[in-house]
């Protein structure tokens, strides 16, 4: 059997699509429970991933059609097909990726009232959105027809591809540097927010991850001066379509980590209560006197303590404006106590009447 590099782009490509799937199921889950609020960010992301899941199987039709493959094991019949199918996957891919962005620089947008930040944060925004149209369009606009890009004996004529491919690692590398950027401005806007100083340094760290979106875009672009020369193209691509949907997928991970801080407290907040209620201690007291009217009292009380964390006063807004408004009772820790007596009297020590009695407060 012919070696061949599909199976690893299927699994790969694959993986990358499920992984940040279930992440930003997790940050929906999150605001459906705590906030019902969703907004621009969410909605982006949710295409970001769309573009993502057709890439994915675009790519994997693509592996169907010898794509993978050595070019010399290679049907080239059906390798026109497959040439075309990645090529428009690729299209997707690089309309994912500043999808991505744009949702996480909304989600940034609302934490700083910093004019300078606002700029730098749309002029982001801006420039990466036109910079990747720019380079979907050149990839299908170097050659006329534009079916000669995957089917090259067909008359026509394209561009030199040292063109696009000079331009596509000029928008790598400004893509690198965006994630960079992306990563530094949580610590910019944040560190300043009144918060609890660990919860800041996670929500900081979370927000953070993209500097791997900026690794991930670094690899995929350091194999684009080398696809010009590639006599076996068709092989050596996987490396490629893998690394380009990286980026995107990190992007959507990062930018939905950062909204599961309220579910981790919550899982904390239960964890905890689970185990004072399996650490509850019964007192029992016991009247070793006997006055004159022969009675005694047997006295048992039993405690349960527990508490739903919702905000702290510490938390202030700050945390809000990442995760939405939390549902009712903000900035209070509610405790409730219950505490059971039962006791019993008798005017001798072999009878007793036993009674008891309950009550709770909050």
């Amino acid at each position: 059997m012919a070696e061949s590099n599909g199976p690893k782009i299927v699994i790969a490509l694959w993986v990358q699509t499920a992984v940040p799937f279930v992440f930003m199921m997790l940050r929906y889950y999150c605001k459906a429970r705590y906030t019902k609020v969703f907004g621009w960010d969410d909605w982006l992301l949710a295409a970001s991933w769309v573009l993502v899941l057709i890439y994915t199987a675009l790519i994997h039709v693509s592996v169907h059609w010898e794509i993978g493959k050595h070019f010399i094991d290679a049907d080239p019949v059906k390798l026109v097909v497959g040439v075309k199918y990645m090529y428009v996957g690729e299209a997707f891919a690089l309309l994912a990726m500043p999808l991505g962005k744009t949702s996480f620089c909304i989600t940034l947008l609302r934490l700083t009232a910093v004019k300078w930040h606002k700029h730098i944060i749309w002029f982001i925004i801006v420039s990466i959105n036109i910079m990747m149209l720019a380079v979907t369009a050149m990839t299908f606009g170097q050659c006329t027809p534009v079916e000669k890009l995957w089917d090259v004996m067909l008359p026509g004529h394209c561009w030199d591809n040292r063109i696009v491919i000079y331009f596509s690692i000029a928008v790598g590398v400004y893509s690198c540097l965006v994630d960079v950027v992306l990563a530094v401005c949580p610590w910019l806007i944040i560190h300043n927010l009144q918060m609890n100083k660990r919860e800041k340094f996670g929500v900081i760290l979370a927000m953070s991850m993209g500097c791997l979106a900026s690794i991930a875009c670094a690899i995929k672009t350091s194999y684009l001066p080398k696809i010009g020369t590639w006599a076996d193209f068709t092989f050596n691509i996987a490396e490629v379509l893998i690394w380009g949907l990286a980026e995107s997928s990190i992007t959507i991970v990062a930018a939905s980590i950062p909204f599961l801080r309220l579910l981790v407290r919550e899982v904390q907040s239960k964890s905890g209560s689970s185990a004072k209620k399996s650490g509850a201690t019964s007192y029992h007291l016991h009247d070793r006197s006997k006055g004159t009217l022969g009675t005694r009292s047997n006295i048992k009380a039993q405690g349960h303590v527990y508490e739903h964390e919702l905000g702290k006063k510490d938390d202030d807004g700050s945390d809000k404006s990442i995760l939405g408004e939390s549902r009712g009772n903000q900035g209070q820790i509610l405790q409730t106590q219950e505490i059971r007596v039962e006791y019993g009297e008798s005017t001798d020590d072999n009878s007793m009447n036993g009674k008891s009695s309950k009550f709770s407060y909050h």
